[in-house]
C-alpha cells in the first residue's frame, strides 16, 4: 500500500515512535508487510481510517486536511479485541467535573468503579472531553477495553441499572481496537444556555439568566472567532500550543432559551466559558472591545470573568 506522507507525520509500532517523513518512510520501506493487504472497516466512517494488515494486526491511520497522511498506528501485540464505546448523558451539577480527582465525585470516577467491579480489575474509562466541575453533557464519549463476556447490552442495562440517575448511558458500541475516545476526535461542539427575559429559579442550575441582549453584537461577536486563532487570552494556565481552529459559532434562540453554540477541533480549559462571558458582555454593551483585538493581545487583562459552569453543555463528538 502507497502512503502519501506529511512532512510532520509520525508512526508508532508498538512502543517504537517515528518522527518525520525521513524516518517513517525509511521503517516502512524495511518493513513493507505492515502495510500489506490492509482490509479498512467501512462502517467506521470517521475522519481517520481504522483496519487490520495481511498479518490481523490492527492499523490506524490519520490524514491532514490536504489528505496527507499524518499519523499510523499499528500494534502487533498486546491490544484488546474488546474495545467498547460509551455514549453517555449527563447533568453535571453534582460531580466535580468528568475527570477523576482525589476524594471527588466524578462521571469518569463512577464509570470506572461500576466496570472495574465487573472486569474484577482496575479500569479507567478514558473520555473525549474532560468537562469541568458543574458542566453537563448531552452526548460525551468514552471508551474502555473489557475483559469481561458481558453483552453489550448487558453491560448497557447493568450501567443505566447502577449509575446515579443523573447519569446514562445512550449507546455502547464494540469498536476497533485502537480507537480513542479523545486522541481520534476531530471536532467537538459546546453549546451554552442562557435564559432571557424574566429569572426563572427552576432553571438556575441549567442556564444563565440575561434580561436581554443585543443579538447583532453577539453574533458579530462569535462570528469572528470562526478560523485558526491563538487562544491564549481566553484559556487558563499555560499551554505550548494555544492555537486552535473554530469550524462554526453563532447563535439560535427558542422560547427564551438563547443557545450560543461553538465548534471546533478542540479547546482550551476554560476556552468557551471565557469566550461566552465576553460575547455577553459585548451583547449586553458593558464593554465594547473586540473579540479579534482580545486575541491578539495574547493577555487575560480583559478576559477575567468566566461564565457560570451551569449552562455549559458538551453537545456532540465528531470523529
Amino acid at each position: 500500500m502507497q502512503l502519501n506522507l506529511a512532512e510532520d507525520c509520525a508512526l508508532k509500532v508498538d512502543g517504537n515512535i517515528f518522527l518525520n517523513k525521513v524516518a517513517v518512510s525509511e521503517y516502512l520501506d524495511n518493513n513493507q508487510h505492515l502495510l500489506e493487504g490492509i482490509n479498512f472497516i467501512e462502517h467506521l466512517d470517521f475522519h481517520m481510517k481504522y483496519g487490520y494488515n495481511i498479518d490481523n494486526n490492527p492499523i490506524k491511520i490519520a490524514y491532514d486536511s490536504q489528505g496527507l497522511v499524518q499519523r499510523i498506528i499499528i500494534k502487533t501485540r498486546n491490544y484488546s479485541n474488546k474495545r467498547l464505546m460509551l455514549n453517555i448523558s449527563y447533568d453535571g451539577a453534582n460531580y466535580h467535573g468528568f475527570q477523576i480527582q482525589f476524594e471527588q465525585k466524578t462521571i469518569q470516577g463512577e464509570l470506572s468503579r461500576l466496570i472495574s467491579t465487573i472486569n474484577n480489575q482496575d479500569i479507567i474509562v478514558q473520555g473525549a472531553s474532560r468537562t469541568d466541575a458543574g458542566v453537563h453533557a448531552f452526548n460525551q464519549v468514552a471508551h474502555f477495553d473489557d475483559a469481561s463476556s458481558i453483552s453489550i447490552e448487558d453491560w448497557k442495562k447493568f450501567l443505566n441499572y447502577q449509575l446515579p440517575k443523573d447519569i446514562h448511558v445512550n449507546r455502547i458500541e464494540k469498536m476497533h481496537p485502537l480507537f480513542h475516545s479523545r486522541y481520534d476526535v476531530y471536532k467537538k461542539e459546546y453549546i451554552y444556555k442562557i435564559k432571557l427575559g424574566d429569572y426563572t429559579p427552576f432553571l438556575n442550575k441549567y442556564t444563565m439568566h440575561v434580561e436581554y441582549l443585543d443579538f447583532l453584537r453577539l453574533d458579530d461577536q462569535l462570528k469572528k472567532i470562526i478560523g485558526s486563532h491563538d487562544f491564549t487570552s481566553f484559556s487558563k494556565g499555560f499551554k505550548k500550543d494555544s492555537v486552535r481552529y473554530i469550524y462554526d459559532a453563532g447563535y439560535r434562540i427558542d422560547n427564551e432559551i438563547l443557545e450560543i453554540y461553538i465548534s471546533g477541533n478542540g479547546f482550551l480549559r476554560y476556552m468557551i466559558r471565557l469566550i461566552v462571558n465576553h460575547v455577553v458582555n459585548f451583547a449586553t454593551k458593558k464593554t465594547n472591545l473586540d473579540i479579534l483585538d482580545i486575541i491578539k493581545e495574547k493577555s487575560r487583562k480583559n478576559t477575567r470573568d468566566l461564565a457560570p459552569a451551569n449552562g455549559l453543555y458538551l453537545n456532540k463528538i465528531i470523529y
